[in-house]
Formats: C-alpha cells, structure tokens, sequence
C-alpha cells in the first residue's frame, strides 16, 4: 500500500523536483498549492516509483475527489502501485484533474474507464506577452482601465518580492499584502466559507513565503498598500496566480488591471515567463466573467474518470 501523507515544507523540494520533470502547468500541480490547500482539500502526498501522486478526499465537488496522475519518475511503474493501493484500500480508482495527454494514458491502463469534465475545474491560461502588453481591441477595456487608474493616482508605485529581494524589503512587503487583505475582507459583504478559508491561506502563504517559493507585489498609493498579488513558478516559464486583491474605490478605479498588468510584465521582463494560469472559476459566474474578460489564450481542461460498470 502507498504511505500517503499530509504534505509538509519539507516536502517541497521534492515536490518541485518532480513537477519541474513533469513540465506541467495546471494550477493544481503547482507546489505552493498543494501545500496550501492540504487541508482544504484533505490533500496527501506519496512518492511511488520516484513519482508525486496526490490523493484528495476532502470534497464532495465534482471532479476534485480521487487520485491524481504521476509527475515525474518512472510513470508505468506509478500507475501500477495507484492501481494496487486501490485494490488495498478497496477503494474504485477514480482519478481526477487529468490532461489530455494523462487522460490517453490512463485509458490505456484502465480500458474500461469513462471520463467526464467540469467546467468550474479548468485552468484559464494566458500568454505572459498577453497579459503584459494587452494588445489589440479586445483587450482595449483592460488598457482603459490601466490609464484611468494612473490618471487617477498619478503617485502610485509597485514593489516587488523576488527571490533575491532583501529580507526586511521582503517583510514589510509581506505585512503590507495581509493589510490589503484585511481591507478588502472588510469590505465584504457576504463572507462565505470560502473567503474565510483563503484568508487563513493568505496568511499561511505570508508566514511561509521563503520555504513555498512565493513571488509578489504591493500597489501603493501614498505608500498606502492599495493592492497586492501572490504567485509562484510551477515548472519551466509556467507561474500561477494565487492570490489577487484590491479594495474599494481603487478597485473601481482599476486597481485588479494594473497589477495585474504590471505583474505580468515583471514575471516577463525577470523571470522570461511564458504563460501565466489565473487558475479556475470553481463554478462561480463572477470569477468566469473576471477571467474571461482577459480572454484566455487556452483553457486547460481536466478531466476526471469513473470506472465503467461492466
């Protein structure tokens, strides 16, 4: 049987390690999400044949309860230890956020298996040049929405977290994100579970920023944090957005498109980004229509599977 486990920081070199192997860009194989959403999620983690396979038992939404593809490692030999874990656990082997390609694989080893999509579960995925230069018609709207902000707040600034950035620099740009966060909950008013749970994520993140590879920015308005971003580098030129706020009238004001849009420039011009992944909209219709306002390059579509009765 496979020696599931909660992840830990000190599971993410190894985690990265195999994940860099796999080159893959959904936002659920990024490390620093698998970390921060273990509980969430009732994440586990197992190395099989040199391989990270994931087990997520911790809700009932569709496409987000079973056992994830192989990265990295020997992925045959992977597959056939998943299979015999399933067998000991007398558990069906159902496997979710399946690629293209993971899908062709999977259906290779289990012939009778039927696999499904859901929307709410796909990645929404950007060119990094897309999103840093916003040209061409249909992204005048966002470019509007740019230069009202800068018209509006001619003194703003935007600071970064790298990993080369100075510690204290670092610390008082990760205090400066929680403020943001503080205002923009507060602002809220509906505060679902949801809301709740990604501030304790947040915090997390900020707590562990070193050890999780995080990347970021504060917008300041008169050294006001007005805004703030949260990222990491899930494989070669591929980084995920986990993070994202503004509040009040400088989100009105244009405040999500500006760091956005700066942001994207900086994971280019530091980083030679290629794509960037806004992750998905879990079935919400605010987040679709956000996401879909940037009019993503590709959507990356998972897959999950049930076994076919025979």
């Amino acid at each position: 049987m496979i020696d599931w486990k909660v992840p830990e920081l000190s599971d993410m070199p190894d985690m990265r390690r195999a994940i860099e192997e796999a080159g893959v860009m959904g936002s659920d194989a990024n490390a620093a999400n698998i970390f921060l959403l273990r509980e969430k999620y009732n994440i586990k983690i197992a190395f099989a044949a040199g391989a990270l396979v994931r087990l997520y038992t911790g809700t009932r939404l569709e496409g987000r309860g079973g056992i994830t593809f192989p990265l990295g490692g020997d992925t045959e030999k992977a597959l056939e230890l998943l299979e015999a874990d399933c067998v000991e656990r007398e558990k069906p082997a159902r496997f979710i956020f399946l690629t293209d390609e993971q899908r062709e694989i999977v259906a290779a080893h289990y012939p009778d298996m039927i696999f499904d999509t859901t929307d709410g579960n796909s990645d929404y995925t950007y060119s990094a040049e897309h999103l840093s230069q916003l040209k061409g018609k249909e992204n005048e709207k966002k470019r509007n929405r740019v230069s009202r902000f800068k018209r509006e707040y001619p003194n703003m600034e935007i600071r970064f977290s790298d990993e080369d950035s100075d510690d204290m620099l670092t610390g008082a740009l990760l205090a400066d994100m929680t403020c943001v966060e503080e205002k923009w909950f507060a602002l809220q008013e509906e505060r679902p579970d949801s809301s709740f749970l990604e501030r304790v994520e947040i915090y997390e993140a900020c707590k562990h920023w070193e050890e999780l590879g995080l990347l970021g920015a504060v917008i300041y308005v008169a050294d006001v944090p007005v805004a703030m971003t949260i990222a990491s580098r899930t494989s070669e030129g591929v980084y995920d957005i986990h993070f994202e706020k503004c509040y009040g009238d400088y989100a009105q004001a244009g405040g999500f498109a500006v760091i956005n849009k700066l942001f994207a420039e900086h994971l280019v011009e530091k980083y030679g980004a290629k794509w960037i992944n806004r992750e998905e909209d879990i079935g919400l219709e605010g987040l679709r229509r956000a996401k879909m306002a940037y009019r993503p390059d590709k959507m990356l579509v998972k897959y999950h599977s049930v076994k076919q009765a025979k």
